[in-house]
């Protein structure tokens, strides 16, 4: 009698979240598709309008409909039909069901003027959830099987970020954000710098390094790779990883079925869970090698680990310990009750060694390596200070702002709290039992991660989403594997259908999804005629000047990359990224050789992005940095070179030593003076 009772109140929640699921996102459609285009005078003469009125009369009726239909029935509801259908193909059928809103979202065409946000969206996710859900076979809505449908509504939100990732592959030959193709140059000189007409034997200066580059770079030992396939290979580098990661991190030495799934459910999850970051991929890889480690034998693991450390230190220096520490907790959690006691020191030899290879690979061997080469002093520490207190801190970016909304603090609290509330009530159930130290080093983990991650995240040029706060969710992700593996090999005594667990899961699960709805829009790239004209004055202008003098790609290296543009000598100088790292640093020095450059009309032609020389402020989204580009490089540019061609619709200006004065808003007097003084 209790699980009937059970049963129905689960079938009423599903009720009730369907109404107003869909009741949200009619409005939210009523606003955005019909009323943003036609006047309320208008409304009755609007097919779109009578349209909506029809399906919304519709869907209520079915509403209504099902009350009586599912909640006042004895037996779970499944159509005759579907129990003549084999199950290997139902499930084929419910992976297409799940597949449908990312279709709608992202490939299907859909009438100009018309589009799917949020809540139209998780309306979607709802619906073709139940729908799989009934297909595949689950006929009755007890709370154990509700759990599924949670985990279906997050495949629909796996597909939908996966889509709007492959939305951004495309030929177009420019770049479609701000540093996208000279990130593709940085990429393409560890593996490529055969494509360029640069001095043999020098090494080309990207804006990044070898750790860094490793896992984009490997397409480019293809002589012919077009741009389209390795914005294809950039987007899988951001999908793939953290599904490995995920699926590695799962214990499955039972090798049997359930643990399989599991794996693979705690797979798609943690790469929705991930994304929200999003996390690079070098650190998902050292994540990686530190699951793969932590489960072989002390020798092979430690030395697993040191490589781990080493490169990812060698992609960014504040990642260095981050390999040794995730070993060593993961291995004190995967002891049962760690303790000082005599008998029991021996099953902390693992975790310490783990840590202590972390050190070596992640400080010392890149230490003394840099000691043989440079003479340098031995490092035993790094050095924070320097890092930190090189560029302008913007507190202000913790907190709602016009660079990133939310806020980086409101962010962080949107993206893990579902997580923390299921692991504590994990903990607090006793379902996943540990003792003080695991606990302990769990929080002091956890608290060392976040805040590196919430001061890296206020330094100028970041803040704009959470990815500075990587070692902190992929921290949170490995101990969100930790509790799963204890509840998989211990078999506790967790009841399914308790209320707290239950929720908690179910809002762990779908969480992640809301967050990536942030992602609302299909790329829309300028016509045609607009980039073929853009790609000619490029190649005309090339053509015309190469044979002049040097010609300087401040921006579009992509161009050069990819052969887009052929016969042209490289001059790796004064890339775009390294302008605005150095703007943001005011780095005189570095400028005045570049101002030097410039006031000499060192370069016939240079290839740049329109000319911005307005000033924002704290009013716009990156607006510190865009001012501290606009005063060490936008401005001394433009005083000294004039635009021959510009293209707003494919972000292009192509620039000439100026012969005509430069404008009087510009304080081109201040800027000659700096270079006289130096």
């Amino acid at each position: 009698m209790e699980e009937k009772n059970n049963t129905k109140q689960v079938r009423f929640i599903v009720w009730i979240l369907f109404g107003l699921l869909g009741f949200l996102a009619f409005r939210e459609f009523l606003g955005i598709n019909i009323l943003a285009y036609v006047s309320a005078e208008n409304l009755l003469h609007s097919r779109r309008f009578l349209m909506f009125l029809l399906t919304s009369f519709i869907s209520l009726s079915l509403w209504i409909g099902f009350y009586f239909l599912i909640l006042h029935k004895e037996q779970g509801f499944t159509p005759p039909l579907l129990n003549k259908i084999p199950s290997s193909f139902r499930n084929i059928i419910s992976g297409f069901l799940i597949l449908i809103p990312a279709l709608l979202k992202w490939v299907i065409p859909l009438p100009e003027n018309f589009n799917l946000q949020a809540w139209t969206m998780v309306f979607l996710f709802y619906n073709f959830s139940l729908l799989a859900f009934f297909v595949i076979g689950k006929r009755e809505l007890t709370q154990q099987r509700f759990l599924w449908l949670g985990i279906l509504f997050m495949l629909g939100g796996v597909c939908y970020s996966i889509f709007a990732k492959l939305n951004l592959v495309t030929a177009y030959p420019f770049t479609t954000y701000w540093s996208e193709g000279n990130r593709f140059f940085d990429y393409s000189t560890l593996f490529g710098s055969y494509r360029y007409n640069f001095e043999t034997g020098e090494k080309i200066k990207a804006f990044t390094n070898w750790g860094m580059q490793l896992p984009w770079t490997v397409p480019f030992v293809f002589p012919n790779l077009s741009i389209s396939t390795f914005r294809l290979w950039n987007q899988l580098v951001w999908i793939i990883p953290s599904l490995l990661l995920g699926f590695l991190s799962i214990n499955k030495e039972k090798k049997n079925k359930f643990n399989i799934i599991v794996a693979l459910i705690f797979a798609c999850w943690a790469f929705l869970f991930l994304d929200q970051g999003p996390i690079y991929a070098p650190l998902i890889i050292a994540a990686i090698l530190t699951v793969i480690a932590v489960r072989l034998p002390i020798t092979p693991g430690f030395f697993m680990i040191l490589i781990a450390s080493y490169y990812v230190g060698a992609a960014r220096w504040t990642w260095s310990y981050a390999p040794g520490i995730w070993a060593g907790l993961l291995s004190l959690l995967a002891i049962d009750h760690p303790s000082f006691r005599k008998d029991k020191l021996k099953e902390l030899v693992k975790p310490i060694s783990l840590g202590i290879a972390g050190y070596l690979g992640g400080q010392l061997l890149p230490s003394i390596i840099q000691l043989f080469n440079s003479q340098s002093l031995l490092k035993l520490l790094p050095n924070p200070i320097t890092s930190t207190a090189r560029q302008p801190l913007l507190w202000n970016r913790l907190y709602p702002n016009t660079t990133y909304p939310p806020g980086i603090l409101l962010g962080l609290v949107w993206a893990t709290l579902p997580l923390l509330l299921f692991l504590i009530i994990l903990l607090l159930k006793k379902s996943w039992k540990t003792n003080w130290m695991q606990v302990v080093s769990i929080a002091a983990v956890t608290a060392v991660f976040l805040t590196v991650g919430v001061i890296a995240s206020t330094k100028i040029g970041g803040g704009s989403n959470l990815h500075n706060l990587d070692m902190f969710l992929v921290s949170l992700t490995l101990i969100a594997s930790a509790a799963i593996n204890y509840l998989l090999t211990h078999e506790t005594k967790t009841k399914p259908q308790h209320y707290f667990i239950v929720i908690a899961l179910l809002i762990a699960l779908i969480a992640p999804v809301i967050y990536t709805l942030r992602n609302d829009e299909r790329m829309v790239l300028p016509p045609d005629a607009s980039t073929n004209e853009a790609m000619s004055a490029v190649e005309n202008k090339i053509m015309e000047y190469s044979s002049q003098g040097e010609i300087l790609f401040i921006d579009h290296r992509q161009l050069l990359t990819f052969g887009l543009v052929e016969n042209v000598p490289l001059v790796d100088e004064y890339e775009k990224k390294y302008l605005m790292d150095f703007a943001m640093a005011a780095e005189e020095d570095y400028f005045h050789a570049f101002y030097e450059d410039i006031s000499n009309h060192r370069f016939v032609l240079i290839v740049n992005e329109p000319i911005n020389i307005i000033s924002r402020g704290l009013e716009y989204s990156f607006g510190e940095e865009n001012d501290a580009y606009v005063k060490w490089v936008a401005a001394p540019l433009l005083c000294t070179y004039e635009p021959l061609y510009t293209s707003q619709a494919a972000a292009l200006e192509l620039l000439v030593p100026r012969t005509s004065p430069p404008p009087d808003t510009l304080p081109c007097e201040d800027i000659f003076l700096f270079i006289d003084e130096k």
